[in-house]
């Protein structure tokens, strides 16, 4: 058993379960495939999960500073 199987890996949502059109939460970043996933996975599995979830999430947060999600028109 790897280190990473015996530390518990707490989840990433974040209670604002909501799905976009591609199907992956607004709020922690996860795929509904992935959220599914989430009680049989194993500590190794749900890291790698939680880092593709984050960088899902990065790169929504980084779209929306470019304007490329947000409306920046005249108030």
């Amino acid at each position: 058993m790897s280190e990473t199987s015996r530390v518990s890996v707490p989840s990433p949502c974040r209670d604002i379960c909501e799905l976009d059109s591609t199907n992956v939460c607004l709020g922690c970043g996860r795929t509904l495939g992935e959220i599914a996933e989430w009680t049989r996975a194993d500590s190794e599995r749900r890291l790698q999960i939680r880092a593709a979830a984050r960088a899902r999430v990065e790169r929504v947060l980084e779209s929306a500073q470019d304007g490329k999600l947000f409306d920046r028109g005249p108030r």
